[in-house]
């Protein structure tokens, strides 16, 4: 059922889209009739499902409550459309535009109250700066987009549009900022789906709002004129459907765990900002004198340069912080989260498994041959592991000679045995220590995660119990838990 649902709303906003560029040459005076019906369509659903959120015990109470507040702020923008429609009128504020302007605080009072990550301190403080660098240039792009040009014409225009020039870029902020915090912290992982919808909703009507401001400053046109315009407008309702939609259709299977976010996309949004702001300032300028635009290349390039400096800085710090510093595997922690990461992504008959691994013998090398040569041991045996796994597979060093492998795309324990059976052929080779040929030798533990497993700790458990077993047995060096008599 719930899939048909979502091919229907599917369905009908390719629909929406469809006659709309039919009509893309010969653009409407007023608003497409195609607004008018699935604004109204996307409105109705959106505020029933998320009504349903907000009632469904399924869901924690401050996802619940949550939802209820998204809830008002759905009634308030369909009500915005209504009201516009009742009470046209171009003076500022309408009570159509009080009403708009208010869905953009009530919606971000709902997604600050959603389970979000909470940080520790420093981190929490960089978030802030970078949510700050995010809306900054932000805000450049509607100054010169939506505000800019109505001020510096103020005496010209009237009272009124001025407040509207300057209003809508206001909210159009807002909506970014409430984007911008979610993609940066992060959302429990039942709401996670729901909440990075909304931010790409509020990202389509603020991309709708600055082009219609674009327009009016720079072409002096006072209404809509394109139809990828209305598209926007029409995308952001539709999307605020489905994420309540996909909310109610989540709630059964309600998890509170914080995932980690996208992370990669979220960490560039600063430098995406900064950059988009120093083009600008670089367009905007293009007609000054040539001394003037060589202090402003100056400038961006100089800016291009330390922020390239604090990347280099901060990849340094990631991989000190994640990284066995001697043979440059992950350390323990990186590994654990690795291994999370593994767990709730196996898709699928194929499954992840845990391969925990003690090496033999490696106390009697340090103790006779010194503790460099044990050093050089621990390297050697790292990069024999590293060697036969795939790429996406993770080696990590836990600490002293134990290791660990997280494989991938399992799909039996035999598949994770064949990779183990690779490795021990690979220590087979002696390694040169100083002018000494060893032998590397190790006890291999392997587990595999059940079907639907998210416990890390209880699959760590298991494969330290087949390597317990292994070191008993060494006639194979390796055992699968589901072998070992418990």
């Amino acid at each position: 059922m719930w899939r048909w649902g979502a091919f229907l709303l599917y369905g009908s906003f390719a629909l929406c889209l469809g006659s709309m560029a039919a009509g893309l040459n010969a653009p409407p005076p007023a608003a497409p009739w195609q607004i008018n019906v699935f604004d109204g369509l996307y409105g109705i659903v959106s505020i029933v499902m998320a009504v349903r959120a907000w009632r469904h015990r399924g869901l924690d109470q401050r996802s619940r409550r949550a939802w209820g507040i998204i809830a008002i702020s759905f009634v308030i923008l369909m009500l915005s459309g209504v009201v516009r429609g009742i009470f046209p009128g171009n003076a500022f504020p309408t009570p159509g535009d009080t009403l708009r302007l208010l869905f953009a605080p009530v919606l971000l009072a709902g997604l600050l109250t959603l389970p979000l990550r909470t940080r520790g301190r420093r981190t929490r403080h960089k978030m802030w700066l970078d949510t700050a660098l995010v809306m900054i240039g932000s805000g450049m792009l509607l100054w010169y987009f939506e505000a800019g040009d109505n001020l510096d014409r103020a005496e010209h225009i009237s009272g009124n549009a001025l407040a509207a020039a300057m209003a809508y870029p206001a909210f159009d902020l807002v909506m970014i900022f409430g984007a911008t915090v979610v993609l940066m912290r992060g959302a429990a992982a039942s709401v996670r789906r729901p909440a990075i919808l909304i931010t790409l909703a509020m990202l389509a009507l603020v991309v709708g709002d600055a082009y219609f401001g674009y327009v009016q400053t720079q072409l002096d046109n006072v209404t809509p004129s394109d139809n990828w315009q209305y598209a926007c407008w029409i995308a952001g309702p539709f999307l605020l459907a489905m994420a309540a939609y996909e909310q109610v259709r989540e709630a059964a299977n309600h998890d509170l765990r914080i995932e980690d976010p996208t992370a990669k996309t979220a960490a560039r949004l600063p430098y995406i900002a900064m950059g988009l702001g120093y083009a600008l300032l670089v367009f905007a300028v293009r007609d000054y004198p040539l001394r003037t635009v060589g202090l402003v290349l100056g400038a961006v390039v100089m800016t291009a340069v330390v922020v390239a400096r604090q990347v280099v800085a901060l990849r340094e710090n990631h991989e000190l912080a994640t990284t066995d510093t001697l043979t440059g595997l992950v350390n323990r922690r990186q590994l654990y989260s690795r291994l999370r990461m593994a767990v709730a992504r196996a898709r699928g008959g194929n499954s992840v498994a845990v391969v925990l691994i003690d090496m033999n013998g490696f106390k009697q090398v340090n103790d006779t041959m010194g503790h460099e040569a044990g050093d050089q041991l621990l390297v050697a045996f790292g990069r024999i592991l590293r060697a036969n796994v795939f790429g996406t597979d993770v080696v990590g060093r836990l600490g002293g000679d134990e290791f660990a492998m997280v494989l991938h795309n399992m799909a039996s324990a035999g598949n994770a045995v064949a990779v183990v059976k690779r490795v021990i052929a690979a220590m087979q080779e002696p390694v040169a220590i100083g002018d000494i040929a060893v032998q590397p030798q190790a006890s291999f533990g392997i587990a595999l995660a059940e079907r639907g497993e998210t416990d890390v700790d209880a699959l760590l458990h298991r494969a330290d119990m087949a390597m317990y077993q292994a070191k008993q047995d060494r006639k194979t060096g390796y055992a699968v838990y589901a072998e070992v008599a418990v």
